[in-house]
């Protein structure tokens, strides 16, 4: 009843634009028009825009570690604000907003799993930022998806300086054997991350999936760093 009232006297706000129409999990449908998805085709693997459907070269002659990459968007413009403010200016309240548009990708995708987890933080940067941004949007993600999520699945063994910035040579170089899993002995695993950029996380963090056993691994995002 409380909730009726509010709604009804003091109807919600758009966290962006502070419009009020047709405000869903935060965001006005004016806001949300300006995302934009990543242009097809998507190679089957590892979703890099591609010429054609199907799966690119890297991919055939290099399979990576995980089965199938997934993002909702291109990471620019409003989704770039959004997520840089909800990671480091303790701006949580978009967490429904972006776990619901990476729930929209996994169900319109359709691959099953068992459950989801996270890319971790070392435990240093946990303390230091007070909450890892891509398990909040795990968490979110598992009630949109109506799934379990799992915590303490992968740990980060080894503190690692941050990959924004980096040449893209030192990536792969800066996050190997940087984590390890259990637990996952036979699943398929949805994991989270806020962003890809590179792809560098997504392939170290299935690396260890897999080597805990996984049987498959979706590495899922909100946004996607893409090539124009």
């Amino acid at each position: 009843m409380l909730s009726f009232l509010r709604k009804t006297i003091l109807p919600p706000r758009c966290l962006v634009c502070s419009g009020k129409d047709q405000v869903i999990q935060g965001v006005c449908s004016r806001c949300r028009s300006g995302i934009r998805p990543l242009p097809g085709p998507l190679c089957d693997i590892c979703g890099k825009v591609i010429g054609t459907p199907g799966t690119c070269l890297q991919c055939q002659h290099r399979p990576p570690h995980f089965n199938k990459v997934l993002s909702a968007c291109v990471y620019e413009g409003m989704i770039q604000d959004i997520i840089h403010r909800f990671k480091y200016r303790r701006a949580t309240v978009y967490k429904k907003f972006l776990a619901g548009l990476v729930a929209e990708r996994i169900t319109a995708d359709g691959a099953p799993f068992d459950f989801v987890t996270a890319v971790p933080l070392h435990w240093s940067r946990l303390i230091e930022r007070g909450y890892n941004q891509s398990m909040l949007i795990a968490r979110e993600l598992s009630g949109y998806l109506g799934s379990d999520v799992r915590y303490g699945v992968l740990r980060k063994v080894r503190k690692t300086p941050s990959q924004v910035g980096l040449p893209r040579t030192d990536r792969q170089r800066n996050l190997r054997d940087a984590f390890s899993a259990r637990g996952v002995e036979g699943k398929s695993v949805v994991v989270v991350d806020d962003v890809i950029t590179t792809g560098k996380t997504a392939q170290e963090v299935s690396k260890a999936l897999k080597n805990a056993g996984a049987a498959y691994v979706i590495f899922a995002s909100v946004g996607r760093t893409v090539s124009w």
